[in-house]
């Protein structure tokens, strides 16, 4: 039976629109290492709201650059490839899910910071472990994606999850597997391998609540962390920060030996550094939530 509930959910999933030409094309372009930065400018000159997009976040405080990116070829220059590919994946995640009912407003908008949250707060964290803080960002922002492919597919049955407090997240994944016999994590994995997505950027997002079965287990440890902190942020007192190790290791429990294995220190002076350097993202790319959400 849970076989069949799987097998008609992932057919459901499937018959979700693809993303639009210009994300093939970057997706293309970037993947092959002959490609120059002209061909990524052609990749996207026909795309003009995403050509806005990159050019509003290339001047924005996200990426601190010293004068004003005017064009393009400007910003391909200047932010480079891998930047660009994770600015277009990210917009077109966004665009992917416009559709869904006003009704449900309230509820989306919450998901949608939580996972803007948790992109900055994964940047913050790569940047330590020598990752690259624009994949962690988009992997961060893009990490529960399969949630709105869930709802999408399934609203009568999913709206309940997904209105769930975000200060349970250990809830969320048994009430799925109760209720569809599957979860967000498998959903995503399925979407983005359908997106053609890139390989790390897939496991890191099918695997954020099982790091140990990741490919890239440092990616992933990275996302679960941020995830909770980001659950955790709305809950302090940005001058007074109470303490926050308990509270990380209780909604990710049985995690930290394998922490530990990926040279990931999770001390409480460690935590709290993390936490101010989120306050402080939070309040220098606030404006980018809205290009990302525009």
């Amino acid at each position: 039976m849970q076989n069949q509930q799987h097998a008609e959910i992932f057919r459901q999933v499937d018959s979700l629109p693809t993303l639009p030409a210009t994300v093939s094309r970057v997706l293309a372009v970037t993947a092959d290492p002959e490609s120059s930065a002209e061909d990524l400018v052609q990749a996207i000159l026909p795309d003009l709201a995403m050509c806005a997009t990159i050019l509003k976040l290339a001047n924005s405080a996200f990426f601190g650059m010293p004068r004003e990116v005017a064009t393009i070829d400007k910003a391909v220059t200047v932010l480079g490839f891998n930047e660009v590919h994770n600015i277009v994946l990210g917009k077109a995640v966004f665009n992917s899910f416009k559709s869904i009912s006003d009704s449900n407003r309230k509820a989306l908008d919450i998901f949608w910071y939580h996972s803007f949250t948790c992109g900055l707060c994964a940047k913050v964290l790569s940047e330590k472990f020598g990752c690259s803080p624009s994949e962690l960002f988009i992997a961060g922002l893009i990490h529960d994606i399969g949630k709105l492919a869930l709802f999408t597919v399934r609203p009568d049955e999913y709206l309940a999850i997904l209105e769930l407090p975000e200060t349970a997240p250990i809830l969320c994944k048994p009430l799925e597997i109760e209720t569809l016999g599957i979860d967000h994590e498998q959903v995503g994995y399925r979407l983005l391998t359908r997106w053609l997505f890139p390989k790390t950027l897939v496991n890191t997002v099918g695997f954020h609540h099982r790091p140990e079965e990741c490919d890239t287990p440092l990616h992933a440890i990275i996302i679960q962390i941020s995830d909770a902190l980001s659950i955790l942020a709305p809950l302090q007192n940005p001058a007074k920060l109470k303490p926050l190790l308990p509270q990380l290791l209780k909604l990710v429990p049985n995690s930290r030996t394998l922490w530990q294995e990926q040279g990931v220190d999770v001390s409480e002076e460690q935590v709290q550094q993390w936490m101010k350097a989120l306050f402080a993202s939070i309040e220098k790319d606030s404006a980018v939530f809205n290009i990302f959400t525009s």
